[in-house]
């Protein structure tokens, strides 16, 4: 007989089994990330605590499915993480464990997302099931430490964040990433040792920007936000930002890896990534469904 019960102080079940699912391509799910200390550092992210946020579902002692729910109500989004299930009535687990985690949804919340590999085809039919469109076609790529190779460029002027330049980097960020996860505010709040907002600058005018952090527990680094100014392009700016990020992410000895996410439909952009040393290590699926 199934059970489907809160979170509360089963974090390390819940843990470990997204750990060896998610290392699956035909159960992976993007927001957990992947690995030991990428699902912890995902789930120690998540604005409603795991306790709250996420459902657990046990046939008789066994941990069979997990599904569970981050939102923000000011970029009016909700992540489902999730449906993550090892068990025959895939299915029809997935459905009721949907179900329950949407009376977790904070009310106001219009959009919810689902994100998951490609491989996983039972989470694409659960998409179409529920309405959910697909609303993006994501490349995850890696670079290793030993294979960064730095563009030799770097004519471009590229300082840490400075509170002067919000407004321009507010404005620049709302034109290149639209209803995005984190606004030019958030990410601002978000900087310090392990989270860095770099500027491309020309005298007082901003040309571009590059938001990254990394996570010493993961020995990992991940590029959140490349943009630049669509009077800028074509000087090789970005590449620039690129460069200045993986460097100031590997400058923690920790980091053994950088990752980033990017439109697979984007050849240019993959081109300049794999020029790097970038390799592609999947591919994502995102479902976006608006809601009244």
């Amino acid at each position: 007989m199934i059970q489907i019960i809160p979170c509360k102080d089963r974090y390390e079940e819940l843990v470990q089994f997204a750990v060896r699912l998610n290392s699956d391509g035909v159960h992976h799910v993007g927001f957990f990330g992947e690995g030991d200390a990428d699902v912890r550092a995902s789930l120690e992210e998540c604005v409603i605590p795991t306790a709250e946020g996420f459902l657990l579902a046990y046939d008789g002692d066994t941990l069979v499915g997990v599904f569970g729910v981050d939102a923000d109500q000011e970029v009016d989004r909700a992540w489902l993480y999730g449906p993550l299930v090892e068990h025959a009535d895939w299915h029809p687990l997935a459905d009721e464990l949907y179900r329950q985690v949407q009376a977790l949804i904070p009310a106001g919340i219009h959009s919810f997302d689902l994100f998951c590999d490609e491989q996983n085809v039972r989470l694409d039919e659960f998409a179409a099931r529920h309405g959910f469109p697909l609303h993006s076609a994501n490349a995850v790529m890696t670079l290793a430490r030993g294979d960064y190779n730095p563009a030799a460029k770097r004519a471009t002027k590229v300082i840490p964040f400075e509170e002067g330049f919000f407004a321009d980097f507010e404005r620049l960020h709302n034109a290149v990433f639209p209803g995005t996860y984190f606004t030019a505010r958030q990410i601002v709040e978000k900087l310090g040792e392990t989270h860095q907002l770099l500027l491309a600058v020309e005298g007082e005018r901003l040309l571009g920007y590059h938001y990254g952090k990394f996570d010493p527990a993961a020995e990992s680094g991940y590029v959140d936000f490349i943009g630049t100014d669509e009077s800028a392009r074509g000087r090789g700016i970005g590449a620039d930002l690129l460069a200045a990020g993986i460097d100031w992410m590997l400058s923690a000895p920790t980091t053994q890896k950088v990752s980033l996410t990017v439109n697979a439909n984007n050849r240019i952009a993959r081109g300049l990534y794999e020029k790097f040393g970038f390799v592609t290590e999947r591919v994502m699926r995102g479902y976006r469904k608006k809601v009244e």
